[in-house]
């Protein structure tokens, strides 16, 4: 498992990973025995470098003046060899410098330069097609590629269990025994995968995997004014904690809404950042809710048997709004919450004092479901934003 994640690394980066991708590339695989830290020791060796550790000898020599190789912490002679053409231009041999990354992923591998195996270009140039298996015990599984067909088999099968990466329901199937007769997987449905910034904010589809919306929050956080994108920041860090890369990969932001966790780590994020729910019945018809009011008790949420969730809108932030994420695990990575939150505070200024106009304070962990503070938001509105304020808002 901890070769195949960091294959998959090698192969998908351009350019030699961060020692931080690395980590995270690992992050979702366990180990019982060997421990973490050799195997990260090991894969250090294709991470990038400080070609400046190997040039200042001055911070790792031994008394001899023999240097240390800060890749193997070992008396090594690769910091002195400097290859000099003339004096402004040195050439930097490391130790294991001999690492060529074989990872560009063009499908007819015309880069590779070691006989490394593609992704078979005829699977990626398969059409999908609509599929329906049966199964053991009556079961049915279809696989529809429209909008109309999903809502047509929710018209025809009211229970159906809706199924993206199929890490809720698969656990809930094979650890608790819950049997359900009529599976639908949505993840190849267009309508369900969208992911469009507009002027106001951002809509993402039901289907669309965690992988894919954080690099869509940080293209967001890299194009647009800093004050538009601080619950997109809080989001960027929240899914950093979420899971490991394996479950972020297939994963769905619509599953995770609709499993309604009351330790869910997004959704006291939805509704603090006053996210809207766009939902639609069988006949097509659309209605919106907001993200505060849709979760009605221990998962449960306001879906009737003949809805699905179609898509959230995230939007953006105002000048002087803040938003913050929080968890608090028994472990920092792939580890579920003891309790988390997510914060919105929006400041306007009155008579040379910053004042709280409206505030949104949300927790996961404390209730059957992510649960607003309500009375500590009604006693900081209108308040200044200052210590005393602090204090007062911990005694609420």
């Amino acid at each position: 498992g901890f070769i195949m994640s960091m294959y998959a690394l090698l192969r998908s980066c351009q350019t030699p990973p961060s020692e931080e991708q690395v980590e995270e590339s690992l992050a979702g695989n366990l180990c019982r025995c060997t421990g973490y830290r050799p195997i990260i020791d090991a894969f250090r060796v294709f991470a990038k470098t400080d070609d400046a550790l190997y040039i200042n000898c001055s911070s790792g020599s031994l008394p001899g003046g023999e240097f240390v190789c800060p890749a193997t912490g070992k008396p090594c002679s690769c910091g002195s060899k400097a290859v000099n053409g003339d004096d402004t231009t040195k050439k930097i041999e490391t130790c294991g410098n001999n690492y060529k990354p074989v990872s560009y992923s063009e499908v007819d591998g015309s880069s590779y330069s070691e006989k490394e195996l593609i992704f078979p270009p005829e699977l990626l140039l398969r059409k999908l097609t609509p599929l329906n298996l049966s199964g053991f015990g009556g079961l049915k599984w279809y696989r529809p590629l429209r909008l109309q067909h999903v809502l047509d088999l929710k018209s025809r099968y009211p229970d159906a269990k809706l199924v993206v990466g199929n890490t809720e329901v698969g656990i809930e199937m094979k650890l608790k025994r819950i049997q359900y007769q009529v599976l639908v997987s949505v993840a190849h449905v267009p309508e369900l995968n969208t992911l469009s910034v507009k002027d106001d904010g951002l809509e993402i589809g039901a289907a669309v995997k965690l992988t894919e919306l954080l690099h869509v929050f940080k293209k967001v956080v890299a194009d647009r004014a800093s004050p538009e994108t601080s619950s997109c920041r809080a989001f960027i860090e929240q899914i950093k904690w979420f899971a490991g890369k394996q479950i972020k990969n297939v994963a769905s932001v619509g599953g995770n809404i609709c499993t309604a966790s009351p330790i869910s780590d997004l959704n006291p994020l939805w509704m603090a950042a006053g996210s809207k729910f766009r939902i639609i019945d069988c006949k097509g018809n659309i209605r919106t809710t907001m993200a505060k009011d849709f979760f009605l008790g221990y998962r449960k949420v306001d879906l009737a048997s003949s809805e699905i969730l179609l898509s959230i809108f995230l939007p953006w932030t105002r000048p002087f709004e803040y938003v913050k994420e929080f968890k608090q695990a028994h472990r920092r990575e792939d580890d579920i919450a003891i309790v988390n939150a997510g914060m919105c505070v929006f400041l306007e200024e009155n008579g040379g004092r910053w004042e709280v106009a409206d505030v949104s304070i949300v927790y996961g962990g404390v209730a059957p479901v992510s649960l607003s503070a309500s009375k500590t938001e009604g006693f900081l509105i209108g308040k200044s934003w200052d210590d005393e304020l602090l204090q007062g808002a911990l005694r609420v």
